[in-house]
């Protein structure tokens, strides 16, 4: 059997609960299909290790890390990585698409 904790069981229902919003942003279109694989994946993840937390033990010793703690934060620190680049990516996108915009707008103002 296995013994829970107190932050186990937090960290469980919290994901759960983050499941359930992206789930939620899915259905009104905020996110698409594959964020919302995404982000279950990830919340999913949370819920394995929060039973699970021999898991990262086992895999540093496979990598040859340390400690279990330190695979677990190298890890989060490329995820936070990955997802930021993600996010520049999408802002400068964004910086373009509003430079178009406002060009388009004064050009049409000038025509007038």
């Amino acid at each position: 059997m296995i013994e829970i904790g107190l932050l186990q069981v937090l960290g469980i229902v919290f994901a759960l609960f983050a499941v359930s919003r992206a789930v939620l942003r899915y259905k009104d279109k905020s996110i698409n299909a594959f964020e919302l694989l995404f982000w279950s994946a990830m919340w999913i993840s949370v819920v394995a290790v929060a039973l699970f937390p021999g898991i990262f033990t086992t895999l540093s010793k496979v990598l040859g890390i340390g400690r279990g703690v330190d695979t677990l934060l190298y890890a989060g620190m490329l995820l936070l990585f990955y997802l930021l680049f993600r996010l520049y990516v999408r802002v400068e996108e964004q910086k373009k698409e509003i430079t178009l915009l406002v060009r388009e707008s004064a050009m049409e103002k000038k025509r007038r």
